[in-house]
Order: C-alpha cells, then sequence, then structure tokens
C-alpha cells in the first residue's frame, strides 16, 4: 500500500502579497532601467521649429544654474512647458550658465547631455524652441569647450545655441529695425577678455539699425540682494559705462540662486533668474532705498514678452504659478528706475501662432 504524499497546503495572504510586491518591483526596475537606457542611448530628432509667429512678439523664458540632472531641475522644465502653453507660446529659452553641474562633459555624446538637457526641456513648445546659453563658472574650463562643439556640430536635437562664447542676436522686427537685439556674454573671461567683451557690445548696439530694445544675458550677476555672492564691483566697473554709453535696457543673469529685480538710476534693469534646479542661495536683507523690487529664494524662471509698445516681465515659481509681474512701456523717457512698474492686473500679452 503507497504511502499517500501530504496535500500543498495554499500560500498565506501575506505570503501572496509579499510575492505581488517582489513582481511589481522587478517590472518597476526594468520598466526605469529601460526608460534610462532610451533616455541616454537614443539621440533625440531633430527638432521643427514652430511656424507662423508673430515678428512683432518676441516671447522667451530664462533661466540659469539649473544644469544638476536633479528633479527640481525636471519640476522646473515641466512649469515652464506648462505657461508657454496656458499663456501663449514662446519664441525661445535663455539658458544663463552653468549648464552642467557635476562631472565634467567628456564629449558630445556624453549621456549628461541626454540627462540635463535633451530630455528634460520637452513638450508642445520646449521641444521646437531653440535655448541660447551662456557659459557659467561651473562649465569651466572642459564642459565649455564640449558645448561650444555641441552647438557647431549641430548634435543632438539641434536646440542647443552657442556658436562661440559671447556673440549677438537680433530678433523679431518692426518696420525694418529688430525688435530686440541681444548680446550674450562670457563674464568667466579674465580683465583683458572682458574689456574686449566691453568694446565688442557696444560695436553690437551700434551696428544698425537700431533695435528698440536692448538686452545684455551672462551668467555673472553684476547687482544682487544675494548673501551668497552679492554685487560684483569688479565686473560691474568694467562692463557697466559700456553699457550705458549704449543705452542697455536690461541686464539678465544668473549666478545667485534665486530671483531678483533690481533698479538703479541711470543703470539697465538687473535681473536674476537663477532658481533652475541648483541648491538655492540665500538673501541678505533688503534695505529700502537699494532698488530692490522684487527678491525670493526659490526654483523658477523668468518670462519677458517684448512689443514695440512694451516689455511685460513676470516671474514664476517650479509649478508655473506667477509670482510677481511688471510692465516697462516703451514710451516711458527714463531708464529702468522710474519705467518698470508692477504689473497691476493687465493680461499678458501672447504670439501663439494660429493653429498651434
Amino acid at each position: 500500500m503507497s504511502a499517500r504524499l501530504p496535500a500543498s497546503r495554499p500560500a498565506s495572504p501575506r505570503r501572496l502579497r509579499r510575492r505581488y510586491l517582489l513582481l511589481a518591483l522587478v517590472v518597476l526596475i526594468l520598466v526605469v532601467g529601460c526608460l534610462a537606457g532610451f533616455m541616454v542611448l537614443v539621440p533625440p530628432s531633430p527638432y521643427t521649429p514652430l511656424s507662423g509667429q508673430n515678428p512683432a512678439q518676441i516671447t522667451l523664458l530664462a533661466l540659469g544654474d539649473q544644469g544638476s540632472g536633479d528633479l527640481q531641475q525636471w519640476r522646473v522644465a515641466e512649469g515652464m512647458e506648462q505657461v508657454a502653453e496656458s499663456e501663449g507660446g514662446v519664441n525661445m529659452v535663455l539658458l544663463l550658465g552653468d549648464n552642467f553641474y557635476g562631472k565634467a562633459l567628456s564629449g558630445v555624446n556624453d549621456p549628461a547631455w541626454q540627462l540635463k538637457f535633451e530630455r528634460v526641456y520637452h513638450g508642445h513648445w520646449l521641444s521646437h524652441v531653440p535655448f541660447y546659453a551662456v557659459l557659467g563658472n561651473h562649465d569651466y574650463p572642459d564642459s565649455s569647450v564640449v558645448e561650444l562643439d555641441y552647438a557647431r556640430q549641430h548634435m543632438g536635437s539641434g536646440r542647443w545655441q552657442m556658436p562661440a562664447p559671447f556673440y549677438t542676436r537680433d530678433f523679431g522686427e518692426v518696420e525694418g529695425r529688430p525688435l530686440l537685439r541681444v548680446v550674450f556674454l562670457d563674464t568667466n573671461a579674465d580683465t583683458a577678455g572682458r574689456q574686449g567683451q566691453a568694446d565688442f557690445l557696444q560695436t553690437a548696439f551700434a551696428a544698425g539699425p537700431a533695435p528698440i530694445w536692448k538686452m545684455v544675458v551672462a551668467h555673472h550677476a553684476l547687482r544682487s540682494s544675494g548673501g551668497k555672492h552679492g554685487e560684483d564691483a569688479k565686473r560691474l566697473r568694467e562692463l557697466l559705462p559700456a553699457m550705458q554709453r549704449s543705452g542697455v535696457d536690461l541686464y539678465l543673469s544668473g549666478h545667485e540662486h534665486n530671483q531678483e529685480v533690481l533698479v538703479r538710476p541711470g543703470e539697465p534693469a538687473w535681473l536674476v533668474s537663477g532658481g533652475g534646479g541648483q541648491t538655492l542661495d540665500g538673501l541678505r536683507p533688503a534695505e529700502s532705498a537699494d532698488g530692490t523690487l522684487f527678491a525670493v529664494e526659490q526654483h523658477g524662471f523668468t518670462r519677458l514678452a517684448f512689443s514695440a509698445e512694451r516689455l511685460q516681465l513676470s516671474y514664476y515659481d517650479p509649478e508655473g504659478t506667477r509670482e510677481q509681474s511688471f510692465l516697462w512701456a516703451r514710451s516711458c523717457p527714463w531708464m529702468a528706475q522710474g519705467c518698470l512698474k508692477q504689473n497691476g492686473g493687465e493680461s499678458l500679452a501672447t504670439n501663439r501662432a494660429t493653429g498651434q
């Protein structure tokens, strides 16, 4: 007579839940691994610029100190796409330096290009506009060469624009005049190099026909309420006279990891938008007479909308919530102090193309 085998006992509910959780974890790891591999190994498609945008309206988003690759950088990027969609489109993005933190770029095929730029800024709008970049101190020395090569070789999506360490571009047109002329500087240069760029700046803004708006973009903040770096007296002495002689309206920078707007008599508006993704810097206590119109320690980005009649300037948090807005009428006869006013609720200008 054969012995009977004991009947197998069914797995307990607790054991089953443990198996399912383990299986789900394995699946999640595989999915994340596949996505990471796709992001790093599969190059993005060449971008297709949006068509039909109004040349009499130029809207841009600006942020610096963004190249951390952390979740915060991705959150800010999502907020940028939401604002572009909800507030009427965008023509370009300006990157204000410190584009890659951490290990220096090894070349134009370094995976950091995907994880800190190409895959971060995506969507209906951000995937289809150029990104004009300047160099920050964390991009030097090795990454700076690679960033220039990436632009010159039209690598990746082709959105990365940095033809030289410093350069100039015109945007938009109104009655045969550029709506906006931007001079992009490399403020990491030594004293002689910055003096050469001051001369370049004056020559660029003197070239005709004269632009309606004039802006300088660089990494280092020259005037700031930031608690980490503060005002940069040396660079200010080297660059401010050239900007004043050229009638520059705005100086836009990062370096301070916060958001600021400052005005001083006879000077450009000093805009800081350094909350793109890296750890935040503090702010020193503002004084009533120091010309600080806005200063917050938060991540986020800036929106500037130019027309022949006005500039609308707005600051946003990472979720795309508008924190503060300013208005500058082009007919105002003074410089930033006296002309740049808090926006009292006027709706934002839009340049959404027909059919977008």
